[in-house]
């Protein structure tokens, strides 16, 4: 069905701001992401929400909203991404490098899917691989909303290529208590355990590759958030700019860190003789030490990229490493239990070169593909309602902030 209006100059000489429909733009000082729903509000219920909180509103990456807010009919108000020309939304996409642009569409009765598409390919690969793994069903978008046109809106930043996610009028409608996406229950700030996890695992997506610069001996860089629950399942791919001399590199995915002093690590050394050594290792009170190793067989190489993975379930750690461009192991590389750290605290990584190191300065750290995940079920109270019990769906709640690098 062909859109009501054309363009924003004819929407807005025929319908009243603050009555038919409003408009939000938040861009933080030197924003270089965006997350973006044009057809926010009753135009298609669920997108607004899901960009507010990728973006927390404005707080980790810039957010734009047009939003329908009639009783009926909001469908009027939608303009199509190629058309869209509303100036707050245009002017805040083209000052940052990458966009996600939230859409609603009908999608397979009762299946709740993500359509991905868009001209930023390796962001669109990014997302697809988070959202597969965390248990979501997505696919390549039809050509009719595939987001690959250069005009439209999730295109037009700095870089000329964005990603555009159609969430299906299921996925849409889980994100919200009893599949009720209604005007009442989306202002509400009600929200499923679905769609925190949606939106985690987006944000974790996102974090995608940052780097640590080490230009002395014994100086560590840590990048943390918080965590998701205390049991937590973390990944990330790490590479070295240089090779070791002297001493080693160590690099490493950080659970249940209070702080800097008090920590579990998975870590890799990558030697002096290019050995790939693989340590499960504890900091407590600033003392860390060896809890288990494993030499993994791997090569290190200057800019080689390897995968890390570390759970922690109760007291029992794992930990695995791989080249990157080979499958993810089956098997655990290193196993064991302790019981000096409980808290939930935070999660991430961390880097630091040996005192011993004699090698070139500075180090560069590339980490990429982060994903972080909880491996709690939530249960949520059963209420009785006129003798009728109802109890929620048992599910997964991931719950993400963005990183912050310390002491690059």
């Amino acid at each position: 069905m062909a859109d009501k209006y054309g363009s924003y100059a004819e929407l807005a000489a025929a319908e009243k701001e603050g009555v038919a429909y409003s408009r939000t733009a938040v861009a933080p000082a030197g924003a270089t992401w965006a997350a973006i729903a044009i057809h926010g509000g009753g135009i298609e219920g669920g997108s607004g929400e899901m960009a507010r909180e990728i973006s927390r509103g404005g707080v980790a990456m810039a957010y734009y909203e047009f939003a329908g807010l009639k009783k009926a009919n909001n469908v009027d108000l939608h303009i199509t991404s190629t058309h869209f020309d509303e100036p707050m939304g245009q002017a805040l996409v083209a000052n940052v490098r990458r966009c996600l642009s939230f859409h609603g569409y009908v999608g397979t009765d009762g299946v709740p899917e993500t359509a991905i598409g868009g001209l930023d390919t390796e962001l669109v690969a990014r997302v697809t691989a988070a959202l597969t793994r965390a248990g979501f069903a997505v696919n390549t978008a039809p050509s009719e909303i595939a987001g690959t046109d250069p005009l439209n809106i999730c295109n037009r930043t700095r870089s000329g290529g964005g990603v555009q996610l159609e969430m299906s009028r299921a996925l849409r409608n889980s994100f919200f208590p009893n599949g009720e996406n209604t005007k009442s229950v989306r202002d509400s700030g009600a929200r499923t355990a679905v769609f925190y996890r949606y939106a985690s695992t987006i944000r974790a997506a996102l974090m995608g590759r940052g780097l640590m610069t080490m230009g002395a001996v014994n100086s560590s860089r840590w990048a943390l958030m918080p965590g998701p629950s205390r049991n937590v399942d973390l990944s990330a791919t790490v590479a070295t700019d240089v090779l070791a001399a002297g001493g080693g590199q160590f690099v490493a995915l950080a659970a249940r860190a209070l702080d800097t002093n008090n920590a579990y690590l998975a870590r890799l050394e990558f030697s002096a003789a290019q050995a790939v050594i693989l340590t499960l290792r504890k900091r407590v009170a600033g003392t860390e030490s060896l809890l288990v190793q494993n030499t993994t067989g791997l090569t290190h190489a200057a800019g080689a990229r390897f995968g890390l993975r570390l759970q922690v379930t109760g007291t029992t750690l794992r930990a695995r490493a791989w080249q990157a461009a080979a499958p993810e192991p089956t098997t655990w590389q290193v196993e064991t239990s302790d019981t000096d750290l409980t808290d939930t605290g935070q999660v991430g990584m961390r880097a630091i070169l040996s005192t011993t190191y004699t090698g070139t300065l500075p180090v560069t750290v590339s980490w990429g593909n982060f994903n972080a995940s909880s491996t709690v079920q939530y249960f949520a109270v059963t209420r009785a309602v006129n003798g009728i019990s109802k109890p929620q769906t048992a599910g997964t709640d991931v719950r993400l902030a963005q990183p912050t690098i310390v002491a690059l």
